[in-house]
């Protein structure tokens, strides 16, 4: 993502737009409605965001109306910048090592990180029966404390009455409040796509740090997953419920926003 943006420059490319149309509306601190307009380059996906105030109601639509509009670039989510996974593949070991430094690894990936098996790994399922209390499980790094989501803290992403998370950890809200859950698990090196045989289906971005993850319940038993397939980083979790049963799709892929399907 940082070398796409960079080989980008200031130089983006933004469609041009004639006319003044918001993509959406936020509300100020005084409750007052603000337009906005968010608007991708074509090359690396930096936002042009464009805020401005609606002309009055009482405002003759025949006039013309002077509207004052604030713009600033904002980064995309990784997973939102164009050819970011092509442009993966194709690091060489030298900027792979460089990458790995800025974050913290001078010396390589740790012994004792999953291993990366993007280009070997093949979907595994697993059948499971969990023991859900107050209608809560929760995936979490191998090791780390379920302190990390429970309670939610006020920073954490949600995805619609779903899925909750922060880095390493992530809140799952059962369809059954006390009792035994049918869970499916599939752990997939790329999108299995949604089952629309489910009612409800959200999902969002979570970052896991060593590629070992472990699912939880509440006061009771820590099940061990198989090493994620891409390793430490990024992975997209979906999770759907119909009746007394979900099913969780686990696979690798850059950050981007949270969103309910169904």
């Amino acid at each position: 993502m940082e070398m796409i943006i960079e080989a980008c420059g200031d130089d983006h490319d933004f469609p041009d737009a004639d006319v003044l149309e918001p993509t959406g509306t936020e509300t100020d601190p005084h409750g007052r409605t603000v337009n906005i307009r968010r608007v991708p380059c074509r090359r690396c996906g930096t936002l042009s965001v464009t805020r401005w105030y609606p002309p009055p109601d009482s405002a003759d639509a025949t006039a013309c109306v002077s509207v004052a509009a604030t713009v600033r670039h904002e980064r995309p989510e990784p997973g939102d910048v164009p050819g970011v996974a092509e442009r993966a593949l194709q690091m060489t070991d030298e900027e792979y090592a460089a990458a790995l430094a800025r974050h913290g690894f001078p010396e390589g990936v740790p012994s004792w990180f999953a291993p990366d098996r993007r280009t070997t790994a093949t979907p595994q399922r697993l059948d499971l029966t969990l023991r859900v209390r107050a209608g809560q499980f929760v995936l979490i790094d191998k090791g780390r404390s379920l302190g990390e989501i429970i309670p939610v803290p006020p920073h954490a992403e949600s995805a619609g009455e779903l899925i909750d998370a922060v880095p390493g950890a992530a809140l799952l809200w059962a369809p059954v409040h006390d009792g035994d859950l049918p869970l499916t698990v599939l752990i997939s090196p790329a999108d299995p796509g949604p089952d629309r045989s489910y009612p409800r289906i959200a999902e969002l971005s979570c970052r896991f740090h060593t590629g070992y993850v472990t699912l939880h319940e509440p006061a009771g038993r820590a099940l061990d997953l198989p090493p994620l397939p891409a390793g430490h980083g990024d992975y997209r979790l979906r999770f759907h419920t119909a009746g007394t049963r979900g099913l969780l799709q686990i696979w690798n892929r850059p950050r981007t926003g949270p969103r309910a399907i169904v």
